[in-house]
């Protein structure tokens, strides 16, 4: 059966092509994005190019600094170990909080996002994993009922996610794991106390940011 032909914005067109090229490597991490000149190989207008970098923005892809235009997301092994230190804090409280919150359809919710991280894990199909991943947190953030912790978490943890994807994706690791340790946590949030809750989640993420920050990081230790 042959599926509809979905149409697409230009916007979209624009965000797709500018997240292949940064994807691929062709735009690197901390590269400058000069507005005009992105326009001009796309064969768009600037108004065009700066509606998709706010969408690039809000996907994690690039970071936009008042007065000094915008760059691809870039992180060093400080940056990340900044992050996590503070993610781990709040995220362990938004699953705290989370636990009053959750609905049976929330935890199937949380489940189908699971399942979406585990056929992309078998298939490495990094994207997809990472989307899951990302949609799977969020859920959690927002279960936590309180949006200025939401807000926080998405400025902090988005551009980790979308930085992770532009340095993985071309290397293997545990993501079928991963997938694994996602499931054992939504399968704690109704059985744990909420101390239990906190400092499980808390390993989960330790043990998991050493493991990346080797990964990320491998070939700049090996110059």
């Amino acid at each position: 059966m042959l599926e509809l032909i979905q149409p697409i914005s230009k916007r979209d067109q624009v965000v797709r092509a500018m997240k292949e090229a940064i994807l691929s490597g062709t735009i690197h991490p901390g590269a400058s994005i000069v507005e005009s000149k992105i326009a001009q190989q796309l064969g768009a207008g600037v108004p065009l190019i700066r509606e998709a970098l706010i969408e690039l923005e809000h996907q994690g892809f690039v970071q936009r600094t008042p007065y000094k235009g915008t760059t691809v997301t870039k992180l060093s092994p400080a940056d990340v170990r900044h992050i996590f230190a503070l993610r781990v804090e709040l995220e362990a409280i938004a699953i705290e909080w989370a636990k009053t919150h959750a609905t049976d359809a929330d935890f199937e919710t949380l489940r189908v996002e699971i399942r979406k991280m585990e056929e992309a894990a078998q298939s490495l199909d990094l994207p997809q994993f990472y989307e899951g991943d990302l949609s799977f947190h969020r859920k959690i953030w927002s279960l936590s009922g309180n949006p200025y912790l939401v807000d926080t978490l998405e400025r902090l943890v988005v551009p980790l996610f979308a930085f992770f994807l532009m340095k993985t994706s071309r290397q293997q690791a545990s993501y079928v794991d991963s997938a694994c340790m996602h499931a054992k946590i939504v399968d704690a949030i109704p059985t744990m106390n909420s101390i239990e809750l906190r400092e499980m989640f808390r390993e989960s993420l330790a043990s998991w940011k050493d493991d990346m920050v080797k990964l990320l990081f491998a070939e700049e230790e090996t110059r």
